[in-house]
């Protein structure tokens, strides 16, 4: 309640007064010695109090035989203290007006005294516990002393009301020597307010406004709820419970609450816990046990424990660790490896109220075992771990869940050194492979770090996969794989390490049919013969004829060269290079079986070098007309060419000629001279003339004319013409 004051001193003489009707419900009550009595020259004290809560304006007047200077102090609990100073003995009328109408009893009729020398009002101390703001109990004496013994002459009066405005009976008992000792029992817990005056005039520090308490009942409080059960609570979840006051009077709260030891340590431990006042003279106590295990809650009311204090109660554990998994490649007993980031999930469905938490132990290793690690709440009662491995071998992870480990932990795990890829090799992997025939190829990964594991996916040409057989020899890094294809056409060869593709993968690989020989052809010249010095080509054509290495070989009477070019169309285009003349023996294999016609023969000649060619016999030498002549020509060094032989006589007449080859590279001529006298023999070979060649020989005639004579002058060297 908040009293709006106006204090109006008025004095006007004379007063008219005028009677109004009875009053109404009040909002105010005047009282105090001021409203009887004073003296002049000294303050005539009273007190205004609010009946109720209603505001109301508050006014003042006072008519007498002289003007009354006034002072309102509005004490903030619904009350003020009013003084006015009368300067002339006489009767007072003391208007206390509200709302602009006077309130009951009001004008208070005032007799104010001469002044009188020998009362000190000042001078009287009024002291004790009675006249305390606070302390003083409802139903309790409460006593205070008053020491008028400098006052001088004068009376003693107490005006004392509590806030109802019911008088209160004070027993006043005169010590003899200047004292009093008043006590009092109050019989409301609300305010008291007490008026002393000496000599009809208020005392210093008068009115006392004193707080009547209800009193300390510590057995009248009451505590409740589920906080307080001696069972029931579980651990991590919130609770709380309440503290009724109500009927304990005055005093504060004072709450405390332990855990025994090993609920969250190895000693005694202080919890935490919200105290809320609330309305009504009770307090709401909210607190969460941090752990399973027994609890003390103390409860004290003005410093002293209540009756029913202290509460043992019992926490039980809010989850059941037994009830949680972790999986996940994080925790597999191989698979993680230094440096790589891995990750597991803990399930904790069921499981209650807590957190998991986790551990990372590596053997021998000073400081953190893992780096990067987190713990992700998924908020659908699982949880992801995150981490990664900074040291290789034995690591132990230790999972708990409230504080409990959970089935099948510690995991111990072998954490292995980084993989390196580059360090893996595939080998003996062929490009090509025979249907229906086993095949291998080996995978080394020796130095390439990881888990060590390898897998070996194949797909055959028709998309469905190839079952392979794959052998390990872990502490060596070699392994084997074994496998046969099903089928004609291109496969395909995936090898992993730790999951991770190798260099070159996939592999690509072509089924053939097995081989057959009896399916390649070889043609060309070079199979039949060839030339010294001369590329002998021919062509192998193994299309149809399945998988199969090809194998040639020439035999003869040199080394000769061999070059193959594939053509990648199932052809290939073969030549040798015979450095010498004689038959060689072409070998073609095809998975190694000599193709149809293979061995080959073939017959090298010389290259051509009419040098080479020589001539023999009597024929060069001599002939006669008519007459068969003789002569030889050897062009078995000379290579393979056309041989030519040309007789002419001195007038131009070619005599017959007749070739014979005899054996290889030699030759039989015979020619018959047609005239005697002087022949030119000419010899060509590929088109070239021969050493020695032309040559001239003289052909005798068939008759001997050596005897015969002629002469006359017709023969004669010189004659005369005409004659």
């Amino acid at each position: 309640f908040i009293l709006n004051k106006s204090c109006v001193c008025v004095s006007l003489s004379p007063f008219e007064v005028e009677v109004s009707e009875e009053v109404g419900p009040q909002k105010v009550r005047a009282w105090g010695p001021g409203l009887l009595t004073g003296q002049v020259g000294k303050s005539a004290d009273f007190v205004v109090e609010a009946i109720g809560t209603e505001v109301g304006t508050l006014g003042f007047s006072i008519e007498g035989p002289s003007q009354a200077k006034i002072e309102c102090d509005d004490k903030g609990d619904g009350s003020c203290d009013v003084r006015y100073w009368p300067t002339e003995p006489g009767d007072y009328a003391v208007h206390v007006i509200c709302d602009d109408e006077d309130i009951k009893d009001s004008p208070f009729m005032a007799h104010i005294l001469p002044a009188a020398n020998d009362c000190f009002p000042e001078k009287v101390k009024a002291f004790g516990p009675g006249l305390a703001p606070t302390g003083v109990i409802v139903n309790k004496p409460a006593e205070f002393t008053i020491d008028a013994r400098q006052a001088g002459n004068g009376h003693l009066k107490i005006y004392a009301q509590d806030t109802e405005g019911v008088t209160i009976d004070i027993k006043i008992t005169d010590k003899g020597d200047g004292t009093f000792l008043c006590v009092y029992v109050p019989t409301k817990p609300i305010k008291h307010t007490i008026i002393i005056t000496w000599g009809d005039v208020n005392v210093p520090n008068s009115p006392f406004r004193v707080i009547v308490g209800e009193g300390c009942h510590p057995a009248k409080v009451k505590v409740y709820g589920p906080g307080v059960e001696k069972t029931g609570l579980k651990a991590n979840e919130p609770t709380y419970f309440t503290v009724d006051c109500a009927e304990a009077g005055q005093g504060d709260i004072s709450i405390g609450i332990k855990c025994a030891p090993g609920v969250v340590g190895p000693a005694e431990a202080d919890i935490d816990f919200d105290i809320i006042k609330n309305d009504n003279d009770t307090f709401t106590v909210k607190y969460t046990p941090p752990g399973a295990g027994k609890y003390t809650i103390m409860v004290l009311f003005a410093e002293q424990e209540i009756p029913i204090s202290p509460f043992r109660i019992k926490v039980d554990p809010s989850h059941d660790a037994g009830k949680v998994r972790a999986e996940g490649p994080g925790l597999n007993k191989t698979g993680v490896e230094v440096g790589t980031p891995t990750h597991f999930t803990i399930f904790t469905k069921g499981a209650g109220k807590a957190k998991p938490e986790v551990q990372f132990t590596a053997a021998g290793l000073k400081g953190e075992a893992v780096r990067d690690f987190e713990i992700i709440d998924n908020h659908d009662y699982s949880y992801t771990v995150k981490y990664t491995a900074v040291q290789q071998g034995q690591m132990t992870i230790s999972v708990t869940h409230g504080g409990d480990p959970i089935p099948k932990s510690p995991f111990n795990i072998t954490v292995a050194p980084p993989i390196d890829l580059g360090k893996v090799k595939v080998t003996g992997l062929d490009t090509k492979v025979e249907v229906g025939k086993d095949q291998e190829f080996s995978i080394d990964t020796k130095g390439a770090g990881g888990q060590g594991e390898v897998a070996v996916k194949m797909t055959s040409p028709s998309g469905r996969p190839i079952p392979c057989k794959l052998e390990s020899d872990a502490a060596n890094g070699a392994h084997s794989v074994k496998y046969i294809p099903p089928e004609e056409g291109p496969y395909k060869v995936d090898v992993s390490y730790d999951g991770n593709p190798v260099p070159g993968s996939p592999f690509a690989v072509e089924g053939v049919m097995p081989a057959d020989p009896s399916k390649v052809r070889a043609y060309g010249p070079g199979l039949k013969g060839g030339i010294v010095g001369k590329p002998a080509p021919f062509a192998i054509d193994t299309k149809g004829a399945g998988a199969g290495g090809l194998g040639l070989t020439v035999e003869g009477p040199c080394e000769a060269k061999i070059e193959c070019q594939d053509n990648g169309d199932g052809t290939c285009s073969v030549f040798y290079l015979p450095t010498e003349a004689g038959e060689y023996a072409i070998n073609i294999l095809f998975g190694e079986q000599h193709i149809p016609g293979s061995p080959f023969k073939a017959a090298v000649k010389p290259c051509l070098d009419p040098s080479k060619v020589t001539a023999s016999g009597p024929g060069l030498e001599k002939a006669k007309a008519g007459e068969p002549a003789y002569f030889t020509v050897d062009c078995t060094s000379a290579g393979e060419a056309e041989l030519t032989i040309e007789i002419v006589s001195e007038s131009g007449a070619q005599a017959e000629v007749h070739i014979q080859k005899t054996a290889d590279g030699t030759f039989s001529v015979t020619y018959i001279p047609p005239f005697h006298g002087t022949h030119t023999i000419t010899i060509k070979y590929g088109g070239h003339v021969v050493p020695k060649f032309p040559a001239v020989i003289q052909v005798e005639p068939a008759v001997d004319t050596s005897g015969v004579q002629v002469y006359g002058p017709g023969v004669e060297p010189r004659g005369k013409e005409g004659e």
